[in-house]
């Protein structure tokens, strides 16, 4: 009599497993059994048992139960001994672990058996139940029998989380199916009929997924060799079919082993273009319908016979990694898999493939031309078939990272190198250096042409008749509330104004930076600059000093407080007067009478800003967009500058460069 702590090893049960697991195993051992009694008309039948409280939402009752029902030799004394033994060793010839029966307790809080089976030449009947304690098999009793056949009846009932099964009967018998096919591929094996029933008539036969409805179709087998020129050879076989109506399930590669599905993994893993469904097209007459599919290819073989972890769920191979008594990874065996399964979808596979190339070529031509030279060393075989945009991204960066690196490498190696260093490969390693340069000032290049083309945007007049908002400019040229130590100079846009703010020793944007109470609010943007001969210096009085102030596009009313050149002059004044400090807040700005300078005002030229431009005695230039002159009142430059003529020049700067790229 067996004596096992039954609930501790459940407890140890670490597979991968799932509730319809207990299911499968009890369906295999149907199958073995009916194959055992060597009759024609073998059938199995899985009957689904329902809660008798309805849903909330009226839909089906959930699964609480199942009873798997077959015509095979039942119970006979053989078949209760490896039952009730641990680790059996009765059908270790087929691959039987003497385990998967432990599943069905895992899963279902109660497990009985009813059988009637032929001892000697009458006929007995056997019922028992699945122990939980320290016995496998609890209150048996064996008495006679009016049955005309042998048969076996495993009820697994009370499923311990009911949320977890499937409602629908024809789900259940698909998910069914995936595990069970394995058996239907077998040229020299005729599976028994399998039918799931449901408890208000509705059955579905599994056998008619493959013949009569049509809904599985076997498309062709392949055999494969790994370790053909060595001592380590193993054969394997494909089974390739197409599976219609397969709902949002992927084509999966699927690895056997004694006639259960082992492990699944998707295709597209290693052929991206078998991510979406398939289509079929059929004729109907004058009408063109199509019906989608997945593909699903088996494995079978000797090594992965002999592989199988106890579970059945997983292999002792590794997933990666060959090794000395392992030779042959999971992925070894499922790469040429997917190999050969290509070769019977090479039409649609080559056009997808197409349709990616097509894809990725149109994004770096119109949005990332600065990609042009790794294009060409881009893996388009590991590349997804469905990839977005920043993905395409990131895959580029990531070739041009590697290059970047590898090249700098290279040429320090070989400008360290003792003796006379080879100047090819060093010309090689500055030209690499070169088109990477090359690359990174075109994305440059491009971002301008993107934020020229916002700024145009933001100047038309908006729906309701006005123009956007001085906070929307002054966002793109500089974001509000930073400085320069906090924002990066690729982070900004100050070449907008002008090109010799881009590396400027300080900027604040929109930043408070006075400290006295009767200091003005924040100006709109101020930068500190420094001379080529004051380099040491970073806050000199001989540094030259710009004032930005931006006004709202279309802005045609100002008061005379309003007036922009009077609103530079007083941030100048309560600067000169120690009311701002450096960021640090160590000391005051240094600027004094004799200080460089700039004072620049965007706004749209207008009357009043003409008026306001008079007064101050600017000239107009000669398209007249802009004022310019140096007012001796405060002792700076003032130019005003219109949106229009601001655009217009930053268009013209970069031009050259656009016209390069081919972006205009």
């Amino acid at each position: 009599m067996s004596r096992i702590n039954i609930q501790g090893t459940i407890d140890n049960i670490k597979s991968k497993s799932n509730v319809y697991t207990p299911i499968i195993e009890a369906v295999v051992n149907s199958i073995d059994s009916i194959t055992k009694k060597k009759i024609e008309n073998g059938k199995i039948e899985i009957h689904l048992l329902r809660d008798t409280q309805l849903e909330l939402d009226d839909s089906k009752p959930a699964i609480k139960g199942i009873i798997i029902r077959d015509n095979g030799n039942g119970f006979n004394s053989i078949n209760r001994e490896s039952f009730d033994t641990f680790y059996s060793q009765e059908k270790k010839d087929i691959g039987g672990k003497g385990f998967g029966r432990f599943m069905f307790v895992k899963y279902f809080n109660n497990v009985s058996i009813i059988s009637v089976f032929k001892d000697e030449e009458k006929l007995k009947e056997r019922k028992f139940d699945f122990g939980r304690k320290f016995e496998i098999i609890e209150n048996e009793k064996i008495s006679e029998t009016n049955s005309k056949d042998t048969y076996a009846e495993v009820s697994l009932l009370n499923l311990k989380d009911q949320k977890s099964f499937d409602k629908n009967i024809d789900t259940i018998a698909r998910k069914l199916l995936d595990k069970l096919l394995i058996f239907f591929l077998r040229n020299d094996f005729k599976c028994p009929l399998i039918i799931v029933k449901d408890n208000d008539g509705q059955s579905i036969v599994l056998n008619d997924y493959l013949s009569a409805e049509n809904e599985i179709q076997l498309i062709g087998e392949k055999q494969f060799k790994l370790g053909e020129n060595s001592d380590n050879l193993e054969i394997f076989n494909v089974k390739i079919f197409k599976m219609y109506f397969a709902g949002k399930q992927k084509s999966r590669v699927i690895l056997t082993a004694n006639n259960r599905a082992v492990t699944e993994t998707n295709l597209h893993k290693y052929i991206p273009e078998f991510e979406d469904e398939f289509f079929d097209r059929i004729d109907e007459g004058s009408k063109a319908t199509s019906k989608n599919y997945i593909i699903r290819s088996y494995v079978i073989g000797n090594y992965l016979d002999n592989s199988v972890s106890l579970e059945r769920e997983t292999f002792d191979f590794d997933k990666e990694i060959s090794t000395i008594y392992n030779p042959y990874s999971q992925k070894d065996i499922e790469s040429q898999t997917s190999i050969e399964t290509k070769k019977l979808f090479d039409t649609e596979v080559s056009t997808r493939a197409e349709k990616k190339v097509a894809r990725i070529k149109s994004y770096v031509s119109e949005q990332a031309p600065w990609h042009k030279s790794y294009f060409s060393e881009l893996d388009l075989s590991n590349i997804p078939y469905n990839i977005k945009e920043s993905e395409i991204e990131t895959e580029l960066q990531k070739i041009k990272f590697k290059k970047e690196q590898f090249t700098k490498s290279e040429l320090q190696r070989l400008l360290s190198e003792n003796g006379e260093a080879d100047q090819d490969k060093i010309s090689k390693a500055i030209s690499t250096i070169s088109e990477i340069g090359k690359s990174d000032l075109a994305h440059y290049v491009f971002n301008r042409k993107t934020v020229l083309d916002a700024m145009n945007q933001l100047l038309k007049r908006r729906d309701d008749g006005k123009g956007e908002l001085e906070k929307d400019i002054h966002n793109l040229i500089y974001p509000m509330g930073k400085d320069s130590e906090t924002t990066d100079y690729s982070d900004h846009n100050l070449w907008i104004l002008d090109e010799r703010l881009v590396f400027s020793e300080y900027v604040a944007s929109d930043k408070k930076i006075g400290t006295k109470k009767d200091a003005l609010k924040e100006p709109d943007l101020i930068v500190f600059d420094k001379k080529n001969s004051f380099r040491n210096g970073d806050n000199e009085f001989s540094n030259p000093l710009t004032i930005f102030e931006f006004k709202r596009p279309k802005r045609t009313t100002y008061k005379e407080d309003d007036d922009p050149v009077m609103q530079i002059g007083k941030y100048l004044k309560d600067i000169r007067q120690g009311k701002y400090e450096m960021p640090e807040g160590l000391e005051p700005i240094k600027v004094n009478e004799n200080t460089p300078v700039y004072g620049y005002i965007v706004c749209t030229i207008n009357d009043k800003i003409r008026e306001f431009a008079d007064k101050h005695q600017l000239t107009i230039s000669p398209d007249g967009d802009s004022y310019f002159g140096f007012h001796r009142g405060y002792k700076m430059y003032i130019e005003v500058i219109g949106f229009n003529k601001l655009l217009k020049d930053a268009t013209l700067r970069n031009k050259i460069f656009f016209k390069k790229l081919q972006l205009e």
